[in-house]
């Protein structure tokens, strides 16, 4: 994906720049905050860059807004993406389990948006992080 990481100027921000492809990090949360989180979030902003570089006028739609005025429909594309990211790369995380990390309104959306679009088969198949040899 070609995408750097850089500390966040922003205090206790995370949020993906598409013109730099950088990911910048809130360094505290690595120290401070749990694998699932982490996790998530990272997918999220991981998330973001798929979405800009599927649709990128999408880009141009925040172009010049703050960062935390992005359109709800970015953002719910990044969690949609991030999750079917987590699942294509054999993360083991549920639907539930990422949702619960996603804030109440954002969170159903994303889970209907994933359970109508059929990206439920994703799910299906549960896969071991690990395999232990036979």
């Amino acid at each position: 994906m070609n995408i750097k990481l850089a500390g966040s100027p922003v205090r206790e921000q995370w949020f993906y720049h598409p013109e730099q492809r950088t990911i910048y990090v809130w360094p505290p949360d690595l120290t401070y905050q749990s694998l699932s989180y982490l996790v998530v979030i990272l997918a999220h902003e991981l998330g973001h860059a798929m979405d800009f570089d599927s649709h990128p006028g999408h880009v141009a739609v925040i172009r010049n807004r703050h960062w935390s005025r992005t359109p709800l429909f970015i953002e719910q594309a990044a969690f949609v993406n991030g999750f079917c990211l987590l699942k294509q790369l054999q993360i083991p995380c549920s639907l539930d389990q990422y949702a619960a990390m996603i804030e109440p309104p954002m969170a159903e959306r994303v889970v209907n948006e994933i359970e109508n679009n059929h990206l439920c088969c994703l799910l299906s198949s549960p896969r071991r992080a690990l395999s232990t040899p036979s």
